[in-house]
């Protein structure tokens, strides 16, 4: 079984250093997020689509839900309940929140 995924390299090290006149190397140059995020999009994969969601649903990752069809939906973010509107909903989600609904014809969990 073949995948795209590439190992990705540890960002804990250093990708560059700085010297000084005399050539010895005063400081090392590390790479920061966002810049450690987005260049990690060339190297990985998206993780699939999570199908088989069940309401309550409360993600292990960052990412959006995507609901069709769905009824009394309900985002709840800590202490804060959000009533979103009957059809389709589009709803980012953080590790953490929650989404609950009546029905839907379809549940969908993309990771971002």
């Amino acid at each position: 079984m073949t995948t795209n995924t590439r190992p990705v390299p540890n960002i804990q090290s250093a990708i560059g250093e700085a010297k000084n006149s005399r050539g010895i190397v005063i400081a090392k140059v590390f790479l920061l997020n966002p810049w450690s995020q987005w260049f990690q999009q060339f190297v990985q994969k998206a993780p699939a689509a999570d199908t088989s969601i069940t309401s309550p649903y409360t993600p292990n990752a960052n990412g959006t839900l995507i609901l069709t069809g769905a009824t009394s939906v309900v985002l709840t973010r800590g202490n804060l309940n959000i009533n979103l509107t009957n059809g389709q909903n589009i709803i980012p989600l953080g590790i953490g929140d929650t989404v609950s609904w009546a029905s839907a014809a379809s549940a969908q969990f993309l990771g971002a």
